[in-house]
């Protein structure tokens, strides 16, 4: 009796690394890439205006998406929960709109599409009880495929 063999599942390979100082995170599922920035490296507290810190940043970041083959590039800013919607919101988006505004003259290809959003404190990836879980939630993320 010959007895039916199960399709085999296929799983996404995920892989998540930090950097040594905490100012940035990659993860990488299937074939897209994501790239979690610290807000506090990139802004001061409050503003939505590129510190000179964030350029070499977002330098490395353009060659990576100059390199890869995506056509679409996603930026999410988030907020912690300081503050109100009212403050949060605005801010999410217009620091999400400053990174999409550097990466554009930063890459040199004239085939991406960039979709930006900004979620206020909406999606927090850790506690915003402590002043280490806000600056994790402080972040922009820029998402694309290899």
């Amino acid at each position: 009796m010959n007895t039916p063999v199960a399709e085999p599942r296929i799983l996404d390979f995920w892989a998540f690394q930090d950097d040594i100082d905490g100012s940035s995170s990659r993860s990488e599922t299937g074939d897209t890439t994501s790239i979690m920035l610290s807000s506090d490296v990139l802004f001061e507290l409050n503003e939505s205006t590129l510190t000179d810190a964030a350029d070499e940043t977002l330098r490395a970041v353009a060659e990576e998406i100059d390199a890869s083959s995506t056509t679409i590039v996603k930026i999410d800013g988030h907020t912690d929960n300081t503050g109100n919607d009212a403050i949060n919101n605005p801010l999410s988006l217009d620091r999400a709109k400053a990174v999409e505004k550097r990466l554009k003259e930063l890459i040199t290809r004239d085939d991406i599409t960039f979709e930006v959003a900004g979620h206020g404190s909406a999606d927090p990836v850790a506690d915003n009880g402590t002043e280490e879980g806000r600056a994790k939630n402080r972040r922009v993320t820029i998402t694309f495929s290899k």
